[in-house]
């Protein structure tokens, strides 16, 4: 049971570190989108890998010394981390 409760907290906090990464991806957008011409501004829908490297490219080349991409990246492991702990707590230990 106590297996369980932990294997559901590690959930809780990968779904909570994917909704604030999510977050800062918009912020990225956001920003970017304040300093090039609206032919070249980002849509904020639909993400695929392709996209986020752009997205990186043009942060890193518009801010280099920003920090939201480096909080967004450790969000993202943070997510793997706690998802592949639930993973454990919940299939292994029961």
């Amino acid at each position: 049971m106590a297996s369980i409760i932990v294997g559901v907290i590690f959930v809780y906090l990968g779904a909570s570190c994917a909704a604030i990464g999510s977050v800062l991806v918009h912020r990225e957008i956001a920003a970017i989108n304040r300093k090039v011409p609206d032919a070249q501004q980002i849509s904020f829908a639909f993400m695929y890998p392709g996209k986020m490297q752009k997205i990186k490219a043009e942060y890193k080349r518009l801010y280099p010394a920003g920090s939201i991409e480096i909080w967004r990246l450790r969000l993202q492991l943070a997510m793997f981390a706690f998802l592949a702990l639930a993973v454990i707590f919940l299939a292994f230990f029961r």
